[in-house]
């Protein structure tokens, strides 16, 4: 039915048994404070696939059954090829996880394995794996520190959090992600100061921005406000500029008809000439869809209703 058949059902028996699947949806917090669950992910983020393997595992046997963990560990198992033993995690996570960004990725990852000769072959594209999984962390070229555990679940507690259609358009679009201590170790001859850029499909992640001797720390709650701002910006990229939608432009007009005199102050880029002024509400508010919560998204969300209906209507937030 599938295309290949599990060898034993001895296989079935001890994969159910090692994952302990009581599928009882937890809080991230419990992922979060597992021990074994973050040195999984540190392994796999290094490609010690095995290591991570084991790690993920034992986090589940300990009681942690939060969908992340287990797509992480069905993950580590296909990273290996061993799909017969991940093809199963990825179907339960994909049942009884409905309605997460977990669910979306595994539901994806179980048409393709069900065609094993054609995931295998498209292992080797880069482009082949999920939003979630295409993070990368830039190791720092001089002598501060590595980037934290603490900056890397930060950004991933911000992906899964987003709406499923949010998600799966960042996902389609082959949308990537780079966590780096600073701009200076991904872009060593240009001047960034923000906590995030987009670059291409890439949203760049800085935790500290440097100038000479100038270190400048940024907060968790200002490094996932900027990735936020950036994931707006690459969800409307991924259509050709949203705000370049006659239909867009027709809403953002008739909203600044009854803006507040004193508006400026809070959003700067509606200053005359605001050349940029459409783009900037439009990835402000995709931010605010995605759980921003920061003075621009809330004044943008509160005076822009019209807009925010259509940019709804438009990425199908609604269903």
């Amino acid at each position: 039915m599938y295309g290949f058949r599990l060898s034993t059902k001895s296989i079935i028996t001890a994969l159910l048994t090692a994952v302990s699947l009581s599928l009882v949806l937890q809080g991230s917090a419990q992922a979060d404070r597992d021990e074994d669950y973050e040195l999984g992910v540190e392994a796999y983020n290094r490609g010690n696939f095995a290591v991570a393997n084991r790690y993920f595992l034992d986090a589940i046997k300990e009681g942690n059954s939060n969908a992340i963990v287990m797509l992480y560990l069905a993950h580590s198992y296909a990273a290996q090829g061993q799909y017969k033993l991940a093809l199963p995690i990825y179907r339960n996570i994909r049942d009884n996880f409905k309605g997460t960004a977990e669910a979306a990725q595994a539901g994806d990852c179980v048409v393709r394995l069900e065609n094993p000769a054609g995931f295998a072959a498209g292992r080797s594209d880069k482009g082949s794996t999920t939003f979630y999984n295409r993070i990368k962390v830039i190791f720092p070229k001089g002598r501060h520190a590595a980037v934290s555990k603490e900056t890397i679940t930060t950004v991933q507690k911000a992906i899964t959090s987003m709406p499923r259609a949010i998600y799966q358009i960042l996902d389609s679009g082959q949308v990537k992600v780079t966590i780096a201590s600073s701009a200076k170790d991904q872009f060593p001859t240009n001047a960034i100061s923000g906590a995030a850029i987009l670059s291409g499909k890439n949203i760049c992640v800085f935790e500290k921005a440097i100038a000479g001797k100038s270190v400048k720390a940024f907060s968790q709650i200002d490094l996932r406000e900027a990735f936020l701002k950036q994931a707006g910006q690459a969800v409307s990229d991924c259509y050709g500029g949203l705000s370049r939608d006659p239909d867009f432009h027709n809403a953002y007009r008739t909203d600044t008809r009854d803006l507040p005199e004193a508006i400026e102050s809070t959003l700067p880029f509606l200053t005359p000439p605001a050349n940029d002024a459409e783009k900037e509400v439009c990835t402000a508010l995709i931010a605010e869809l995605c759980g921003g919560n920061n003075k621009v998204t809330e004044c943008v969300s509160k005076n822009f209703p019209k807009t925010r209906a259509w940019i709804i209507n438009k990425l199908r937030l609604q269903n």
